[in-house]
């Protein structure tokens, strides 16, 4: 569904319920358990991303340093300029990046210089690989 939800613009409003119900639901966890929430590139683009972010902190009362939003490689593709400044207004409200999924379409060592990311997931189809094939493991 998420596909359609991008397709028809409701990723947004969909997007805004799951984080702020997901950081709600993490507000009553242990303190040292994180949380992450995937982020559509359709939502990274909203200019108004980071205050929605800060918004469902501040609803939640979640500690910023919980919360690890995912984004992939497409959200850095179209302008890289602008995801640079929303990543850092990300970064100032204290929250975690994550990039999700490299080793899939455009994947640039690049990215990984010039955007602040606090952690990398590899693709599956990428790691799974490197047992078979021996310039995946060299990489």
């Amino acid at each position: 569904f998420i596909p359609v939800a991008e397709e028809t613009g409701l990723i947004e409003e969909i997007g805004q319920w799951v984080l702020r119900t997901a950081c709600i639901e993490a507000s009553a966890w242990p303190a040292h358990v994180r949380l992450a929430v995937n982020v559509s590139p359709i939502q990274f683009k909203s200019e108004t991303l980071a205050l929605k972010v800060a918004s469902a902190l501040a609803e939640s009362g979640l500690d910023p340093r919980r919360l690890e939003l995912e984004i992939t490689e497409a959200v850095l593709i179209a302008d890289d300029d602008a995801a640079l400044v929303t990543l850092g207004q990300l970064r100032a409200l204290g929250v975690h990046i994550a990039l999700d999924d490299f080793g899939t379409g455009y994947s640039s060592l690049q990215y990984l210089q010039r955007f602040p990311f606090d952690k990398i997931k590899i693709d599956r189809s990428f790691v799974k690989e490197v047992t078979r094939n021996s310039g995946s493991a060299s990489i």
